[in-house]
């Protein structure tokens, strides 16, 4: 009796094993697509970051070159202009 108590246990024993070996095959694939999938997500992210980069520099690039022109178009307008937001300024800010 005890014989067949011991068997059954080790069968049972037997099958979890192969159960458990079972859902870690499983866990290895999901981790590895997981894998997968965060580092294709993670290059498209790279790739929109360098296009928005790209896209804010050349519009700095453009809006200095646009202030640099007025400037050298009207001198006197645009330090007339810096002078009232100076002083604007100076009045509201507390000392």
């Amino acid at each position: 009796m005890n014989e067949s108590r011991t068997k059954a246990a080790a069968e049972d024993v037997a099958d979890e094993v192969a159960r458990l070996r079972e859902d870690l095959a499983a866990l290895k694939t999901d981790i590895t697509r997981l894998v997968k999938s965060m580092r294709s997500d993670a290059g498209e992210i790279g790739e929109e970051a360098q296009e928005l980069y790209a896209k804010l520099a050349k519009e700095g690039e453009r809006s200095v070159r646009a202030v640099v022109r007025e400037l050298e178009e009207r001198p006197l307008t645009t330090l007339l202009i810096a002078f009232a937001v100076g002083f604007i300024g100076g009045r509201f800010l507390p000392r």
